[in-house]
């Protein structure tokens, strides 16, 4: 490059230089109030950041004592009891969960219509107090409103809320959102004079993620302040997810639900009764940790449009099963009949293959069907009639394991028989055929595979598919 050439580059970008810095359509004077514009927020958002570095480092604040002697003590206030047991306290957040369908929401309402009446079991028995109901997933006219009138509840202490807007353009509502209009609710409270605020569900009430525990204490922790401003009662709804055998874990999102909230009941469903039964999982401020049942009958009431069937909650008093022995009972169930899928398909795999097969092989067979070959593993040991043993083919690093149905040893004058064969005519004819077989020397005798000549296996009557599929038949 020549001396001409840098000097006309350095030109050309003193000239871009100059048209980005004045040639920007303004007048001088308006150049001057727009650089102070931005000299302004470059000084605000330099203060912004002093303050916040302040704020970190502790510098504004300190610390406020208050002697324990000085702070009065009060009586803890029961919002709802059953008989003398303190089952949910006011001042804090409590949670019902359980699956849909389990009267939770209906419970809830129940306990608004009681406490409309003047008739809750509790601190507030004999006053009439107001309840808030947040419920976005249920229509207000066809499900909210029939539930309470079914329920017996004064109408005129029920409350929905929701938020007005007006963004100049559109006119509307929507539904509150937490903490977001934590502000909206208190002005809520201090008209209706609320003592009993309802949030049906959670899920969709609060903001930010409900599976962060952050989230979810800065959603419920402005609700607790209120209840505890206010002398009021919280009723979060939850839902149970799939999996988990305790009840602490069935609730879903965070685990940060069940540590704020002071009161957890759950809710099932008692499928041999058809009774709904609740039980205490959490109660920080009580000593009890009861269960109780109820039904939800269908009543019926009358509408503009005709009459409309709704369930209204009766309870049946104390109960003996818990909700922690229906979630046991189910998953119970649920692995037995698992079990006997697996157990029959190894059985039939293992006979077909002349009574053993290495593990590697029952492995792949297993993924490839769909099972669980670990859950198999773990519960092969479980397997009778007949059982499934372990095995080994050679030694050192050629050995292969193999799984191997029993061998079951019989002489001459005893069979090993199954009970369910003695049902059907054609193993009582197999046995017949067994016992008239020739006696054999004792000496002779040594460990065999005897058959089911019926059917032509080597196995014994007791393992013979054929014979175990015609019992059942028949059973």
């Amino acid at each position: 490059m020549t001396t001409m050439d840098a000097f006309n580059k350095a030109e050309e970008e003193l000239v871009a230089e100059f048209k980005r810095r004045f040639d920007d359509g303004l007048t001088p004077d308006e150049r001057l109030i727009q650089q102070g514009i931005s000299e302004g927020y470059e000084l605000r958002d330099k203060e912004f950041r002093e303050a916040a570095q302040k704020h970190r480092s502790g510098k504004d604040k300190r610390p406020k004592i208050i002697k324990a002697s000085q702070i009065k003590p009060e009586k803890q206030t029961w919002f709802y009891k059953i008989g003398d047991e303190g089952v949910q306290p006011a001042k804090v957040c409590a949670m019902y969960g359980g699956i849909g369908g389990e009267g939770k929401s209906a419970f809830s309402l129940h306990l608004a219509a009681l406490l409309s009446r003047g008739e809750l079991e509790g601190d507030f028995y004999g006053q009439k107090h107001s309840t808030i109901v947040f419920g976005p997933e249920d229509d207000w006219s066809t499900v909210h409103v029939p539930r309470l009138i079914a329920s017996g509840a004064d109408l005129d202490y029920i409350y929905q809320v929701t938020a007005e807007t007006d963004d100049g353009l559109y006119q509307g509502e929507r539904e509150l959102k937490f903490p977001l209009d934590t502000e909206l609710l208190e002005e809520a409270i201090i008209e209706t004079g609320a003592k009993f605020i309802i949030v049906d569900p959670i899920s969709s009430a609060m903001q930010g993620d409900m599976n962060k525990v952050q989230d979810v204490r800065m959603a419920i922790g402005g609700l607790d302040l209120l209840a505890k401003k206010y002398d009021l009662a919280v009723t979060l709804i939850n839902h149970f997810k799939k999996g988990g055998t305790s009840l602490a874990d069935k609730i879903s999102g965070s685990h940060g639900f069940r540590d704020v909230v002071r009161s957890y009941l759950a809710f099932a469903t008692d499928d041999e009764t058809g009774e709904r039964v609740i039980t205490q999982d959490k109660n920080n401020y009580g000593t009890g940790f009861g269960s109780w049942k109820f039904v939800l009958n269908s009543t019926q009431v009358q509408t503009e449009d005709g009459p409309t069937d709704v369930p209204a909650v009766h309870m049946l008093g104390a109960s003996d099963v818990t909700v922690k022995d229906l979630i046991d009972r189910e998953h119970t169930d649920q692995e037995d009949d698992d079990r006997k899928d697996w157990e029959s398909w190894l059985i039939e795999l293992l006979t077909e293959a002349g009574g053993s097969m290495e593990v590697k092989e029952i492995e792949k067979a297993a993924n490839t069907i769909g099972f669980n070959f670990k859950r198999i593993q773990k519960d092969r040991s479980k397997v009778k009639n007949p059982r499934i043993e372990t095995g080994r083919n050679g030694f050192g690093k050629g050995a292969k394991y193999v799984w191997q149905i029993e061998e079951v040893s019989m002489d001459s004058s005893e069979t090993t028989m199954d009970p369910m064969h003695s049902i059907h005519s054609s193993a009582r004819e197999t046995m017949e055929s067994m016992e008239s077989m020739t006696k054999e020397p004792e000496s002779m005798h040594a460990p065999r595979k005897p058959s089911c000549q019926q059917h032509g296996t080597n196995y014994a009557v007791s393992i013979c598919l054929t014979c175990r599929g015609l019992a059942k038949e028949t059973a």
